[in-house]
């Protein structure tokens, strides 16, 4: 037995725990890793992963001796390295070796501590790695350094931040000699490619743990009946959706403890705020990455003492987060990844020999079907590809600066560094030459022919750019009464919707801005459902594979091989049925095209599907002369087109394109669109070129592609967006296959699946079709919002609420007739009629407010609720107000149209 090898006391300490049988991981990993192999072990979540890497580096310290950190743990979560301190330092401290954990939160007390007197084994990020290179006392710590264990090496492989601390682990084997390796993960696709990865040069074996674990999901479709579409209106939704609270209620209400993930920090938002007017006393929470540490961890602590009965959360729970027993796990909607179900599932059974058990819950066709296909490949252990990017510039450049900070540096050993790590494997001399004489020019280093040294403006760069995760601009939110920190604000959300009074989510409660400050955003509590705050980059992509098969499932039609239940298999085989004979699948693409929009039916995954859709904007814009806008899913393309053509002119266009012009056609696209910008800014900050929290609007983007175009920065820009927003290799695959004429292409007419990518996002909380009882619920809000009546005549102000206002509306101390309908926070402008000389938008001020109180003159109480709307000023309520209507459901919907452009729309403004 592997527990057998082991020190007496390590044995000691697990006897008294009451662990005295290895698990599998453990038998099979503590063996080799005593013998001093590296590994790379995957095993499913709660099987002792991290106890088959750790017991016998303890074994290993308490058999040797030496000073400073024996042992490095890395992981990519301050959250995870939180958890891991707890679990390790409760193990290492009964065998008397010293565990601390150091990451960007640690107090500098701290840091000083472990500087002085540094612990055997010390807990970190890929980030605060960096820093440990510079110290003059950390590094020699570091040359103790005998054992490095990456956990969840799956989340690091493929993106820069792994590049990065691949690159560092070189670098620290140049100063502490070899040590050995040991990666852990639940989920790899590509192990081979993943051990690379983790080993650079050197051999590391790959042990994998097939799971004793049973995984129990099924994919249930709601029922949506009369006691769900009364709740809709009430909680101001889809009938779908509330369908899908119901049923996640009744599972979290049958079990102990249930976490249910969802895909984006909007949708935990919109849950957790709708089951908190549902119920005010609510036992489910909600945890993300954008709610406050303090936060976090309370709900975390909540949640284990099951205070709480269920989680809404994102992937910030997705990794190995010791949150307690859970027994049951929900995922709303479709993960998009197979990977990503097996993690999330994993946490439910946690502890060693229990059953996995979870349900996907959806309502919409394409989300069933592509559930029932994650699953089928999840139960069969059929994880998407991981592949690791070769040379990311952005991380050669950072590297090469970091590695300054110490002194001067030697140009040839450091290029032996980067190509001993397996990102930079096949470096070429001249590009790393390339990328110096970059960093030269823009001032970061000095080029002493055989070595160079940093400059002072480097060392600024260094410490601007530890992490390689993007930046952007943060606000903190603050409750105006307790001046607790709520959360955090992306930059792109404040500015494109926070003002004073506006209304938003967040930790599932309804908060109103009282005041915006520079860094800062003070709110109020309120009892009502106002907007998501939209976060960036969180999008999960459809792998190609996963999309195929669902294609394979719609040609098939055989349910039979998925584990959906009555009403999910019903729901997608009459979405099927009501399409007729010519079912887009993984073989046949259709086209749908009525007057100025085509929609093109392809199976193949999100990556590839954007790929062929910019492609075909650019040589439709090409040859018609006007631009094509493109919108796309993991399921089809929707061209805008700006006249109306025949079919075969896409059809002609679609097969022109060859697998072997992928990639040209591709940069063609990114040198003539706006799509490079953002990237493009990022890459430019992580070189240096600008300052770390410039505001990319700012930039100018033409000029700063001009002056850098065909230097390694532009290049990398370029191969940036290639690898992270499109799929080349993929796209050329299934160009491939049309081009051999394994895909067919049919011209069809309108088709209930070519209609549903017509609606709005599958996450959007609003419906685009309101029903009745959400329009109640509209026009209640309407209502009751209180309106600041002011009088353009005498300037009078009055409190009014709309239901209250009478037929003939007039002031109560002039008689005047012409009042305008304020919202709160506008009052104030009726003081601009006083001013002998407004300025030109005071004007237009001016006017709107003459527009407003016409409106009222002339529709009375109608005008009060229209002008209520978020929003909906006195143009668009002049729309509205004009337009014809049948009954009052359309003129509610109406307001409501508006009200989303508003929001969809404002941040494009001004």
């Amino acid at each position: 037995m592997a527990f057998e090898l082991l020190d007496d006391r390590i044995r000691a300490v697990l006897k008294e725990k009451g662990i005295v049988e290895a698990t599998k991981a453990q038998e099979k990993a503590i063996p080799r890793i005593l013998e001093g192999k590296n590994i790379l072990l995957v095993a499913h979540t709660g099987i002792g992963k991290t106890e088959s890497a750790m017991l016998p580096i303890f074994h290993n310290i308490l058999k040797t001796s030496g000073k400073g950190i024996r042992c490095l743990y890395i992981t990519p979560l301050r959250a995870l390295n939180r958890d891991m301190l707890g679990r390790l330092t409760e193990l290492g401290s009964a065998l008397d070796i010293q565990v601390a954990v150091r990451h960007g939160d640690t107090a500098q007390a701290e840091r000083q501590k472990q500087s002085q007197n540094p612990p055997d084994v010390l807990i970190t990020t890929p980030e605060t790695l960096q820093v440990l290179f510079t110290g003059k006392r950390l590094r020699e710590h570091l040359k103790n350094v005998r054992w490095v264990v990456v956990d969840e090496v799956h989340e690091l492989a493929s993106n820069e931040r792994g590049a990065q601390l691949a690159v560092g682990l070189e670098r620290l084997a140049a100063i502490s000699g070899e040590f050995q390796r040991v990666g852990l993960s639940a989920t790899v696709g590509t192990v081979e490619e993943v051990a690379g990865y983790l080993g650079g040069d050197r051999e590391v074996e790959i042990v994998q743990v097939k799971s004793s674990k049973e995984l129990d999901i099924s994919v249930k479709c709601p029922v949506v009946d009369d006691h769900v579409k009364d709740l809709a209106g009430r909680l101001q939704c889809d009938p779908e959706l509330a369908a899908a609270m119901v049923l996640s209620k009744e599972i979290i209400d049958a079990h102990r403890s249930t976490l249910l993930f969802v895909n984006t920090r909007d949708t935990a938002e919109a849950l957790a705020a709708r089951y908190a007017v549902w119920d005010e006393n609510t036992k489910i929470g909600v945890h993300h990455g954008s709610l406050s540490k303090d936060i976090r961890i309370d709900t975390e602590d909540r949640f284990k003492h099951e205070e709480l009965s269920g989680l809404i959360c994102t992937s910030s729970l997705e990794l190995g987060i010791d949150i307690g027993s859970v027994d049951y796990a929900l995922q709303y909607n479709s993960p998009r990844q197979v990977s990503r179900l097996i993690q999330r599932m994993g946490r439910a059974g946690h502890a060693v020999g229990e059953k996995t058990e979870g349900s996907i819950i959806a309502t919409e066709p394409d989300e069933l079907a592509e559930a029932m296909v994650i699953t089928r490949k999840a139960v069969a252990g059929e994880l998407e590809q991981l592949n690791v990017r070769e040379n990311p510039l952005t991380v050669l450049a950072n590297q090469l600066v970091a590695a300054s900070m110490a002194g001067k540096v030697e140009k040839e050993a450091t290029y032996s560094i980067f190509t001993r790590s397996y990102p930079f494997r096949n470096l070429s001399r001249d590009t790393f030459n390339d990328v110096i004489a970059q960093l030269v020019s823009i001032g970061l280093i000095f080029d002493n022919g055989t070595d160079y040294k940093r400059s002072k403006r480097g060392m600024t760069y260094f410490y601007d750019n530890l992490s390689m995760i993007r930046d952007e601009r943060t606000f903190l939110i603050r409750e105006i009464s307790s001046r607790r920190i709520v959360g955090t604000l992306d930059e792109s959300f404040v500015a494109s919707f926070a003002e004073p009074y506006a209304v938003f989510i967040t930790q599932g409660r309804s908060w109103r801005i009282v005041e915006l400050r520079e860094d800062e955003v003070l709110v109020e509590q309120i009892n009502d459902l106002g907007s998501i705050p939209s976060w960036t980059g969180e999008d999960i992509p459809v792998p190609l594979e996963v999309a195929e098969e669902v294609g394979s499932l719609r040609r098939l039609k055989n349910f039979k091989d998925y584990n959906g239940d009555k009403r999910a298999v019903e729901t997608v085989n009459k979405y099927l049925e009501e399409n007729g004979e010519n079912i887009p699948s993984d073989k046949l693409i259709t086209l749908e095209l009525s007057k100025r929009t085509a929609i093109i039916n392809m199976c193949f995954g999100t990556k590839v599907n954007g790929t062929i859709a910019r492609i075909l904007s650019m040589l439709l814009t090409a040859r018609m002369g006007e631009s094509v806008g493109v919108t796309t899913d993991p399921y089809r393309i929707i061209l805008e087109l700006p006249k109306e053509i025949g079919p075969k002119v896409i059809e002609d266009t679609l097969m022109s394109v060859k697998s072997a012009g992928i990639e040209s056609l591709m940069r063609m696209f990114l040198k003539s669109s706006s799509f490079l910008r953002y990237r493009f800014v990022y890459v430019a900050k992580k070189f240096g070129v600008i300052e770390k929290n410039a505001d990319y609007r700012s930039v100018n983007f033409t000029r700063l592609a001009e002056a850098f175009e065909g230097t390694p920065l532009f290049e990398e820009a370029v191969m940036h967006v290639l690898w992270n927003d499109f799929d080349i290799a993929g796209t050329k695959e299934v160009i491939g296959r049309i081009e051999r004429g394994e895909i067919a292409f049919k011209v069809t007419g309108s088709t209930t699946i070519g209609i549903a990518g017509l609606r709005q996002s599958k996450e959007l909380i609003m419906p685009q079709r309101a029903d009745h009882s959400i329009l109640m619920a509209l026009k209640k809000r309407l209502e009751d919002e209180t309106m600041s009546m002011s009088c353009v005549s005498c300037q009078n102000q009055w409190r009014m609420k709309a239901k209250d206002a009478p037929s003939r509306i007039l002031c109560p101390k002039c008689g005047g007739m012409m009042v305008a309908a304020l919202l709160p926070y506008n009052r104030d402008n009726i003081s601009l009629l006083k001013k002998d000389k407004p300025t030109a938008e005071e004007k237009k001020e001016i006017k709107r407010m003459y527009k407003n109180a016409s409106l009222v003159k002339d529709y009375g109480p109608k005008a009060v609720v229209a002008l209520a709307g978020r929003g909906v000023g006195p143009d668009s309520a002049s729309r509205i107000l004009s337009g014809f209507y049948e009954n009052e459901d359309e003129f509610l919907r109406d307001i409501l149209s508006a009200e989303l452009t508003y929001a969809r729309t404002k941040r494009f403004w001004g």
